[in-house]
């Protein structure tokens, strides 16, 4: 190996670890979690409650500590089981064959939801 690989291998190593930092530090919790069935929006639920919904009888939605995830759901592959804990503002679960998405947004200081703009349908 040459020295300017080395040297472009710690470059590019540099410059992930500060994009990785800089997501971590200004990436915000969100505040609420919007849940969406075939596109309409089926309930909104606090991030500071812990609470368990049902969606539907296809998925299950656990809000604990936090963060949210999706415990059971019906759908014969379960990646949206997979997809983990959400909590960060603009992170998504999604459920394709049960048409469920979730999405962490926050909420602006007058209290209105924000970062869910529009819903294509």
């Amino acid at each position: 190996m040459k020295k300017a690989d080395i040297r472009l291998i710690l470059i590019v190593g540099v410059i992930c670890a500060v994009l990785l930092i800089g997501r971590q530090i200004f990436t915000e919790d969100g505040a609420t979690v919007v849940v969406q069935v075939d596109g309409e929006v089926y309930g909104t639920y606090s991030l500071n409650k812990n609470q368990t919904v049902q969606i539907n009888d296809t998925n299950v939605l656990v809000i604990e500590d936090g963060e949210a995830y999706m415990s059971e759901a019906s759908c014969p592959d379960g990646l949206c089981i997979s997809q983990g804990r959400i909590s960060s503002s603009g992170t998504l679960i999604v459920c394709l064959p049960n048409r469920v998405v979730v999405q962490v947004i926050e909420e602006d200081d007058d209290g209105e939801e924000d970062g869910l703009d529009s819903v294509a349908g």
